[in-house]
């Protein structure tokens, strides 16, 4: 069946016009304009898919999330019973939090087409959900008083040791420190770092931090090299440090951070309340910030020896960096970027960190 266009040039030559120059000139914009209609037929029908796509993924994330996040509550209320032995109850514990980092890394993996809404919401109810199990077990199953020592570790890497971080602050919440009992929530006794140092060069190396958690407060004007692939790094009231990390198995927190350079690789990273920062980042899903700004971004380029292997020990895929993908919690207008941070221009980045 001939379409429009056709129609209209032989109607043209019915009318005589078959040898005007015209008629040629007038075809050729009817072609041009059939293609044109064509094409914008074929996108308005992929953007109806992808919409209709988009909506599907959103609708099974709420679902999924909802059901795993009532499977979690449900476990809890059976340790809250009071009908569960010691032995059990540490069970169900692991349980839960074994759950409770599935669920952190669904939404991690699903954050790519959600709203910044939804991955608000989302965060909110596993904060509240890690809080519940923390205050239930510390309840139910409390633990000896923690002691804080220091071991030397047996490297001859200078300035390297595993220690527990030092209780520097007490309850006293002195001025630039954070309070010890904020920055060890949530993490396990198995806890590696430094606290409260000034002006020194620090580094810890893979065997002391593989699979430990890492916690860095209190720091002005150091460097700190982390050449190992930890479970997870805590940043809190650093001042004029620069932090340099391998790859971190799931995520990094920074919080209260002042004129700063993060070199890092992490699975998730949520930074708040930090300003005058810039971060060379390797992110698997996005990266969140909150109460941030005028922070810089660029793609992570530190480079030392079994880099490759910790990056597999991290289950980091070195391919797959998204570092300018950023998720600003305090600016949700989807029509304006964020002014809170930056993509860092190529002549202003650094390239050696030696």
């Amino acid at each position: 069946m001939p379409n429009e266009y056709q129609k209209i040039i032989v109607n043209m030559e019915k009318m005589g016009f078959e040898d005007s120059h015209d008629v040629s000139h007038i075809s050729e914009r009817l072609k041009r304009r059939e293609k044109e209609r064509q094409q914008l037929v074929v996108k308005r029908k992929e953007e109806r898919e992808q919409s209709s796509a988009s909506v599907e993924q959103v609708s099974y994330f709420l679902e999924t999330f909802a059901t795993k996040q009532r499977e979690i509550e449900d476990i809890l209320e059976k340790a809250a019973s009071g009908n569960a032995d010691r032995s059990e109850l540490t069970h169900i514990f692991e349980t839960a939090n074994k759950d409770l980092q599935t669920l952190q890394h669904f939404v991690s993996t699903s954050t790519h087409f959600l709203r910044v809404y939804d991955i608000r919401k989302a965060q909110e109810a596993i904060q509240i959900l890690q809080q519940k199990m923390q205050e239930l077990e510390e309840k139910l199953l409390p633990k000896k008083k923690f002691g804080f020592k220091v071991r030397k570790s047996s490297t001859h890497e200078k300035g390297s040791f595993n220690q527990k971080i030092e209780d520097t602050v007490d309850s006293s919440n002195s001025p630039g420190k954070l309070p010890l009992s904020k920055v060890l929530s949530g993490l396990s006794d198995n806890i590696c770092g430094y606290s409260s140092r000034v002006g020194e060069t620090l580094s810890l190396s893979h065997d002391v931090i593989f699979k430990k958690d890492v916690v860095l407060s209190g720091l002005e004007g150091c460097t700190v090299e982390l050449t190992g692939a930890p479970s997870t790094l805590h940043m809190s009231t650093l001042r004029n440090c620069r932090i340099m990390s391998g790859p971190v198995a799931t995520s990094i927190f920074v919080d209260d951070c002042t004129n700063c350079t993060f070199i890092l690789a992490c699975q998730q990273l949520r930074v708040h309340n930090t300003k005058h920062c810039d971060f060379y980042l390797h992110v698997t899903s996005r990266a969140i910030i909150e109460d941030t700004t005028e922070v810089r971004f660029a793609p992570y380029n530190w480079k030392y020896e079994n880099i490759s292997q910790h990056f597999q020990l991290a289950g980091l895929d070195m391919n797959r960096n998204n570092w300018d993908l950023v998720d600003d919690f305090n600016w949700l207008a989807s029509d304006k970027p964020s002014p809170n941070w930056h993509i860092m221009k190529e002549d202003e980045q650094n390239i050696e960190w030696a």
